[in-house]
């Protein structure tokens, strides 16, 4: 997530993640819930441009590209849709949107007038536990704090990403890591092989506070901490089949009692070939892990012929 100016504009792209693993530990004295989990930034991409503009205030146009029902490779468009008409959102009236956020944040803190509009292509479903909102998030920071000349380093960044949302730090740093806290606390992991991946998005999305708030009761908690590390491990090796085995997100019983679409998805991963297949985040969409792009490919094909939501094949950076 590195920005570069085009001419007068400066541009960055923002990474989806996927979680391979995710336990909840406990409840915190903070009302959020102490996680461990290992993320992975995959090659679907949302993107933002940045460019001035005449009159003061910041505002931000947001353009939808991948509608539902849609299949893409890479995360980019391939049944040749029309792009949805742009929406634009000044910064008064929707200060809850995440760029926006982050652009006010960043110039408070840097003692500036924020300005300009940022151009947001949305290629990442919502509500799908991809990260597409926090990632927006950090890349806003990033091209921020170049276009604005703020020079703040990355960990001044991941400071003020961590007031924004738990997730928003990870995508600060361009690598696997382990998230620990609430999310917000990094150790990156190196060393992971290269990996396929189905992804399908139902039309339902999930409130990540929502599935949180029904995650209750000491059945769901008490993670395996030797499980982690022995999954990376196999991982490092090139055993995916055996790391498979271990992939775990203690959410998706919850979100299965939200909606009937997460058993709906469990079966129809079913017969596609996956070493194994999750909800990633707090859903709604599932990933298979797969063994090839072709084999990834061809059960994206069969999975769009049944009509379930978005489907998409992508690959670990």
């Amino acid at each position: 997530m590195f920005p570069c100016k085009v001419g007068s504009a400066w541009e960055v792209f923002a990474p989806a993640k996927l979680n391979l693993y995710l336990d909840v530990m406990g409840c915190r004295p903070d009302g959020f819930h102490e996680l461990e989990t290992l993320m992975v930034p995959v090659r679907i991409y949302d993107s933002l441009r940045w460019i001035q503009k005449p009159s003061p205030g910041l505002t931000l146009r947001i353009q939808n590209l991948l509608p539902p029902g849609s299949f893409a490779n890479e995360g980019f468009a391939t049944n040749e849709m029309a792009p949805r008409e742009s929406v634009l959102v000044d910064a008064d009236a929707k200060a809850d949107n995440l760029v926006l956020r982050a652009g006010q944040l960043l110039a408070q803190s840097a003692g500036i007038q924020p300005c300009g509009t940022f151009e947001l292509v949305k290629r990442i479903p919502i509500q799908a536990g991809m990260g597409g909102g926090s990632s927006d998030a950090a890349a806003t920071l990033r091209l921020a704090n170049a276009a604005w000349g703020i020079g703040y380093s990355t960990r001044q960044l991941v400071s003020l990403a961590a007031e924004l949302g738990s997730d928003v730090p990870f995508f600060l740093q361009s690598s696997s890591a382990i998230c620990r806290g609430r999310g917000e606390l990094i150790e990156s992991v190196t060393g992971l092989p290269h990996l396929h991946f189905v992804i399908l998005k139902p039309a339902i999305g999930l409130s990540t506070a929502e599935v949180f708030s029904r995650f209750k009761g000491e059945r769901r908690f008490g993670a395996k901490q030797e499980t982690l590390p022995k999954l990376i491990t196999l991982l490092r090796r090139g055993d995916i089949a055996q790391a498979s085995s271990l992939m775990h997100n203690a959410l998706e019983s919850v979100a299965a009692e939200m909606t009937p679409w997460i058993e709906r998805l469990r079966k129809s991963f079913a017969n596609c070939g996956c070493y194994t297949q999750l909800m990633t985040g707090s859903g709604s969409a599932f990933l298979g892990v797969m063994r090839s792009a072709a084999q990834a490919k061809s059960a994206a094909h069969l999975l769009a012929s049944r009509g379930l939501g978005t489907v998409l094949t992508t690959s670990s950076l």
